[in-house]
């Protein structure tokens, strides 16, 4: 659950503000992110920040995955050489102030002097650092949705204005698609992104959570953990692949997956690489009466302990999460910005009016539910145990039923040590 004060934080990243004095001059500030493939945005942000302040200069320090970014920050920190701020998972703010490797904010949060509660849908304020005290402020947000290849659904006799909003009708959607021809396949799910993001995806689109309210012990192998797993089969089912995420964005850009369900981010990437060759259409995921949608994405965590470097890396926090950086994140990607009042920009607004696909994330913003970790040291060992599940059932090596209750079995052995 999300602080108060990360909350509190969130807010006040919508007021202009008023900029406080510094004692920092010619700084390089070294920010970390990931993926790394957008880079093109994060130049842009820092562009448009050092033009407010010139004094501080961005170097920017990229990974792969969230996973690997992780890693590397716990590595540097051991030599004492981990950057200033870093845009973490969602899903990692968590195990990084619990290993008290992050800079509480709260004393930034408290002397701004402006506080303006608006621009941030409830949903939102609900995801965040955990405990009473502020770790991160969110920067971005991304949701799962499925992504479909026009062309194929042409040939497979599909109206892109009349998709499946089930995942029957998803299924035998994929499966006519998959009969085109040999190397066609009708599904894809990235089912093994970082942090369990897949199976977290199906749980809470079925109403499922990962552990129970008091986190003593594990929630997900009920009925709902049981769909989810038996969502994975039908995929194969229907014609899914077990391909490596970069090999599974590969084939679809190529025209060789029909739906894709993955992140939102990806939406400009993707349009980019297929606009020479087919349409995309992109729509939510279905969801249970009672189901929520998984929300991803970064937040910003200061971890120098150095006083003037604080004040360069608040700065650097405050104007990422601030309406004009956010637009230009949004329209550059297919991230959601965590301040709406960034949604009253001109080009912004001028591309969702051209590229409906962009506003589907927009309407998954009053049904979120937080990126879940695991507590303790084995966090990132259960959630990768998880994946390890997923993949036995897509091959058939593994039945729903019996992968959930290993899974359940040893997420237990690694988080509560029973």
């Amino acid at each position: 659950m999300m602080g108060r004060l990360l909350a509190v934080a969130l807010f006040s990243l919508i007021s202009t503000g008023i900029a406080r004095p510094s004692m920092v001059y010619a700084l390089e500030l070294r920010v970390s992110y990931s993926p790394a493939n957008f880079s093109a945005m994060y130049n842009a942000i820092a562009a448009e920040f050092t033009k407010v302040h010139p004094e501080i200069t961005i170097k920017f320090e990229t990974a792969k995955s969230y996973d690997e970014l992780l890693q590397s920050t716990l590595r540097a920190q051991l030599i004492n050489d981990a950057p200033d701020v870093s845009h973490q998972g969602l899903n990692y703010i968590r195990l990084l102030a619990d290993r008290g490797l992050a800079v509480p904010i709260d004393r930034f949060i408290s002397a701004e002097p402006d506080w303006i509660q608006q621009g941030v849908a409830d949903a939102i304020r609900n995801i965040g650092s955990p405990g009473d005290k502020a770790y991160a402020v969110p920067y971005s947000l991304t949701t799962p949705v499925l992504f479909y290849n026009n062309a194929l659904l042409a040939r497979a006799g599909a109206d892109p204005a009349k998709l499946p909003t089930t995942w029957d009708g998803i299924f035998d959607l994929a499966k006519k698609i998959s009969k085109l021809e040999p190397n066609v396949s009708g599904f894809y799910m990235d089912y093994n992104a970082n942090g369990a993001w897949g199976f977290e995806t199906l749980l809470f689109a079925h109403g499922g959570r990962m552990m129970t309210k008091g986190e003593d012990d594990i929630a997900f192998d009920q009925r709902q953990g049981l769909a989810a797993m038996a969502t994975v089969a039908r995929a194969a089912d229907s014609g899914m692949m077990d391909l490596s995420r970069d090999n599974a964005r590969q084939s679809f850009v190529g025209g060789k997956i029909g739906i894709y369900l993955t992140s939102s981010s990806l939406l400009t990437d993707f349009e980019q690489q297929t606009d020479q060759h087919f349409m995309l259409t992109m729509t939510p995921i279905p969801l249970a009466h009672d189901g929520k949608t998984l929300a991803a994405g970064n937040g910003m965590m200061m971890l120098t302990k150095d006083p003037a470097r604080q004040e360069a890396a608040w700065k650097y926090i405050k104007f990422a999460a601030s309406p004009r950086a956010q637009a230009i994140m949004a329209a550059m990607t297919g991230y959601t910005p965590i301040n709406t009042a960034a949604l009253s920009d001109p080009q912004l607004q001028k591309l969702y009016r051209e590229k409906p696909n962009y506003i589907v994330p927009l309407g998954q913003l009053s049904n979120l539910v937080a990126w879940y970790a695991f507590p303790g040291e084995n966090s990132t060992k259960a959630a990768a145990m998880i994946v390890d599940k997923m993949q036995l059932v897509l091959g058939s090596k593994l039945s729903p039923q019996a992968a959930l209750d290993d899974a359940a079995k040893e997420a237990r052995k690694l988080i509560l040590k029973k």
